[in-house]
């Protein structure tokens, strides 16, 4: 048994809160007690181990799950605050919980890092402590954050984890009509890229030699980019068909916009923060986190400027059709160079997505675990069992 990881929700650093993890009778042959202490001893030499008798230690029991240890002296803060006497709580999280305090700020990314710690096979011991005043009252208890243990090393655990699927619980997530989708736009769009490119610059097709026959060449390219791109107005409305028919809430057209709570401005915030690299962990989702969401909803809306600039452009072909005049308006204010020019650029804009798109799957997959690009094809992915993710029920 080792010391994973510690978490201070509060104002300990790593080592106070070691610590205070660490206090219990100095002969105590608790593998608990023994796994803190040499956890403290390896990492914090320079902090002295706070001891304490056996009549001032209340173990855990069935009925309180969690103990009970007075440290005397101990330093809480060494540059503000001199020793002092506390009551030390440590036990299981829920217990801890429901008998300390802790605010709804502090206890939201707690809660997500303990889940974290246990979706990795870790044990979480909970933390709290009271002031001792002079007449021996205790005060109120204050969650100080959480110390986690492991079995084994974090390779063998990493290992074994991976090999042991009764650990982990497949959830459908994706319908076989929206891989379909997705499939099928990757597909367009990269047909609609390499057309409209020769469309854009003709001069990237390679020269006829003197006396070839071009055929009808640039023809068949317009062709096959006019069809993509009818195609993908299609399969544009399948997918707004989908959002009012779908029976999974994470395809209904309510996903389109996650910011429906305080909550879920938090977990944007988290999820940013995490991409952004200043958060080691993000948010658990099981579908798509509200950063996600927000993107998909950005680029369906440029979509649709894409296929209306697209049609503009289609319809110069004759103004005498009522349906392609009324869809050229735009081409006649702005003109055909500026539309045009907007064109290309919401292709530009559609690639960067897709970059950062591919780049972050394989990111969650390789870090997080989660079989977000399998998801695609299979459309289940994989989440440890006890996983309580923000937007949907305990998994298992």
């Amino acid at each position: 048994m080792w010391v994973a990881r510690t978490y201070s929700s509060r104002k300990l650093t790593s080592g106070r809160l070691l610590c205070m993890a660490a206090v219990a009778p100095k002969d105590s042959e608790d593998p608990i007690d023994r796994a803190l202490l040499t956890s403290l001893h390896a990492n914090r030499p320079d902090i002295e181990p706070v001891f304490s008798a056996h009549d001032q230690f209340s173990p855990a029991t069935p009925q309180r799950r969690y103990s009970l240890t007075r440290a005397n002296g101990f330093l809480m803060d060494k540059k503000h605050a001199p020793p002092a006497d506390i009551m030390i709580m440590r036990g299981e999280v829920e217990a801890v919980l429901g008998a300390a305090k802790l605010s709804s700020a502090e206890k939201a990314p707690f809660l997500r890092h303990v889940d974290l710690m246990e979706r990795m096979g870790q044990r979480c011991l909970a933390l709290a402590s009271a002031p001792i005043a002079e007449d021996g009252t205790v005060g109120d208890f204050q969650v100080e954050g959480f110390v986690s243990l492991a079995l084994e090393p974090r390779a063998k655990l990493a290992k074994s984890v991976a090999e042991n699927p009764n650990a982990w619980v497949r959830v459908n997530l994706w319908s076989a009509t929206l891989r379909f989708q997705h499939w099928a736009n990757m597909a367009l769009i990269v047909a609609m890229t390499v057309t409209g490119a020769f469309i854009m610059d003709p001069g990237l097709l390679p020269p006829p030699g003197p006396g070839d026959d071009t055929g009808f060449i640039f023809g068949i390219i317009r062709f096959i980019h006019f069809l993509a791109g009818f195609g993908w107005i299609v399969l544009g409305l399948s997918r707004v068909w989908l959002a009012f028919v779908a029976k999974d809430r994470q395809l209904r057209w309510r996903a389109f916009w996650p910011l429906n709570s305080k909550k879920d401005v938090s977990g944007l915030i988290e999820t940013i923060k995490y991409y952004a690299f200043i958060n080691k962990h993000g948010p658990v989702y099981l579908a798509h986190n509200p950063l996600q969401q927000l993107s998909y909803t950005g680029i369906y809306v440029l979509c649709l400027f894409q296929m209306a600039t697209g049609l503009g452009l289609f319809g110069l072909y004759n103004q005498y059709n009522g349906l392609w005049a009324l869809l050229t308006v735009p081409v006649s204010w702005l003109g055909i160079p500026t539309v045009r020019l907007i064109h290309t650029l919401i292709m530009f804009v559609i690639w960067a997505f897709v970059v950062i798109h591919v780049y972050l799957a394989v990111r969650a997959d390789s870090v997080e675990r989660h079989g977000g690009i399998s998801s695609m094809i299979n459309g289940g992915v994989w989440l440890r069992r006890g996983t309580n993710p923000i937007d949907a029920p305990k998994i298992g």
